[in-house]
């Protein structure tokens, strides 16, 4: 059944239909949220079903899931943490979406770590990465989300691969090429 389908049947009294729903969502909504706010992660994934249980319930929501992650990106804006504005340099080298691939293996703790950086500092970057790579939105989904133009949202994509190619990029690389 379609997220659609699913949240129809809840409406209409099925319980299981939203457990169905939940069970789809719960893990990435919940890796989204830990990457932006480690501490409030549980509560504020409960908050964010919570209130789209509340919204499916008055209105009709035509993308469940991007609705969801807007409610999700609205609580860690309204968490009382401070986001930081960032300015992008136009002197900074945007990498082509044909860069090389990445030679250096790396693993998933590796990972986990960068995104969490990425998370920290640049969250627009990383709201854009992972709605793009693990809710498999497109940019014009995220766009409509984030309410910024396509090409903003894209360019965002770049440099949020950049900033984590240098995260992951081995030590000793990053010393030899300072030298």
């Amino acid at each position: 059944m379609t997220d659609k389908e699913l949240l129809k049947e809840y409406v209409e009294g099925n319980l299981d239909a939203f457990q169905i729903f939940y069970d789809r969502y719960k893990d990435s909504l919940y890796t989204f949220l830990k990457n932006r706010s480690e501490e409030g992660a549980d509560d504020l994934s409960q908050e964010t079903f919570i209130k789209f249980i509340d919204a499916i319930a008055r209105r009709e929501v035509y993308n469940p899931k991007a609705y969801m992650f807007q409610i999700a990106m609205n609580l860690v804006r309204n968490s009382g943490r401070k986001t930081k504005v960032i300015q992008l340099d136009t002197d900074i080298d945007i990498p082509d979406e044909e860069e090389e691939e990445n030679e250096y293996p790396i693993n998933e703790r590796e990972l986990h770590n960068s995104l969490a950086e990425l998370a920290k500092d640049k969250p627009d970057f990383y709201d854009v990465l992972h709605l793009h790579i693990f809710e498999k939105m497109t940019f014009d989904q995220i766009s409509d989300i984030k309410k910024r133009n396509r090409n903003t949202v894209t360019s965002q994509y770049r440099y949020a691969l950049h900033f984590l190619r240098k995260l992951l990029k081995p030590k000793e690389l990053l010393i030899m090429n300072e030298v």
